[in-house]
């Protein structure tokens, strides 16, 4: 089984994934192989060899000797950079914060209809992510336990008055959070536009420090990838992510009767330092509530 995703990017590049070796679990292919195919060096004729590696350009680097059993050389790629900076991050989130996680299936085919007839009435085109994004504001100012963070040194919780919602984007790079500020107080129409962005400025790198950091909640859309669930690291240090899964036709119970419908995994890991069970599952359930029905959101706008 090979994701749709690596099977695109294959085909974008002109590979053919017959030919490559896998680095996951039984041998699978992942989208770093693939990159690596396209990316790998022809042999270069000045390279010369000595007792101890080889030499390039009067530099010598050590080689690497295939293991008995002829799968190839091990590979070491430096944890540095983008790549080494989330390492740091994640490892952080996961030596200090004590998390959970809790999921519900939703019915989101009115959420659908609504995002339609919101672009078919004209002006800028509104985006999921941004609908959902506007769903968390509404859900954090009913549950702001989950909009904070820890003060560990001073052993408290602290509440943030303001929700900079970092969401999270794939580049070339790897994963960066990029943070849309005072996200609160932000339309629909306002959130697709910094959504849009800030993802063409992940993409050409062109995002700067600030950009990067001081987020209080995040929004995860590994929708995108095609996968239904997952249970994220929450990005220390704050206390929360809710995860989004692809939006799937799936039989659902519609008016007591069974229906083809439009259906999202959510999943909020959170903190539990900050918030017991019930906090969690009310926030969650208030999403799900407006996924299925839109026009709850209009009690709070």
């Amino acid at each position: 089984m090979i994701s749709p995703l690596v099977r695109k990017l294959a085909r974008e590049r002109g590979l053919d994934l017959r030919q490559l070796r896998g680095s996951g679990p039984d041998g699978l292919i992942l989208r770093v192989d693939v990159e690596r195919a396209s990316t790998a060096p022809a042999p270069s004729p000045e390279l010369t060899h000595t007792a101890s590696g080889v030499t390039v350009s009067g530099h010598t680097a050590p080689t690497h000797t295939a293991p008995a059993s002829g799968q190839g050389a091990e590979e070491r790629v430096p944890l540095r950079g983008v790549r080494g900076a989330v390492a740091e991050k994640l490892s952080r989130s996961r030596r200090e914060i004590p998390d959970a996680t809790c999921w519900v299936d939703a019915d989101a085919t009115e959420l659908m209809a609504a995002r339609a007839a919101m672009n078919a009435a004209g002006g800028p085109k509104i985006s999921l992510l941004a609908l959902l994004a506007r769903i968390c504001t509404a859900a954090l100012a009913r549950y702001p336990e989950l909009n904070s963070r820890v003060d560990q040194e001073a052993r408290e919780i602290v509440r943030l008055p303001a929700v900079h919602l970092g969401f999270a984007a794939q580049t070339e790079r790897g994963l960066v959070v990029p943070v849309v500020r005072d996200a609160h107080g932000r339309s629909a129409e306002s959130l697709t536009a910094e959504f849009a962005r800030l993802t063409e400025a992940a993409r050409t790198g062109s995002l700067s420090p600030a950009q990067l950091t001081g987020g209080t909640f995040t929004l995860n859309n590994y929708g995108v990838f095609g996968v239904d669930g997952s249970t994220p690291i929450i990005n220390h240090p704050e206390a929360a992510m809710l995860g989004v899964g692809r939006i799937v036709p799936k039989p659902w119970v519609h008016q007591g009767e069974l229906a083809v419908r439009q259906v999202v995994q959510l999943s909020l890991t959170f903190d539990h330092r900050v918030c017991d069970g019930g906090t969690a599952g009310g926030f969650l359930r208030y999403v799900a509530d407006c996924v299925e029905h839109p026009a709850v959101l209009l009690r709070t706008l």
